[in-house]
């Protein structure tokens, strides 16, 4: 079964356009194409923006998910920071200086690996 990733743009520009456009990259890969969506009318997080959510069904689509979003930062011109988080507390951050840092997004990709692969399935 599939892990459901929120991700949340801080701070989101007027009109959600961060957000629409992050939605717009991410169906860009084939591996993430179908998992995501917005998140239904009326819901937002607890910080008031309005995450998406991404279904993520195993070690490979959450290595896409981090490449693509710290792909997706590269390209911004404004300060943004990216949220994941999941249904049980973890979260993670990446924004655009990190997302520049290859050791930073070598490190995320794999917290954000460990963090959707079943106990059973990990490597030691």
């Amino acid at each position: 079964m599939p892990e459901m990733i929120t991700l949340s743009v801080h701070p989101d520009l007027p009109s959600a356009d961060a957000r629409r456009s992050l939605a717009s990259w991410l169906r860009a890969e084939d591996r993430l194409r179908d998992g995501v969506a917005s998140t239904p009318a009326g819901e937002t997080s607890t910080d008031g923006t309005d995450p998406l959510r991404v279904a993520v069904d195993g070690a490979g689509a959450a290595m896409v998910l981090v490449q693509a979003i710290a792909g997706w930062l590269v390209h911004r011109r404004e300060d943004v920071t990216v949220r994941l988080a999941r249904p049980d507390g973890w979260t993670a951050d990446v924004d655009i200086r990190q997302a520049r840092d290859m050791d930073q997004v070598t490190a995320l990709i794999e917290a954000a690996v460990r963090a959707v692969t079943p106990e059973k399935e990990r490597l030691p």
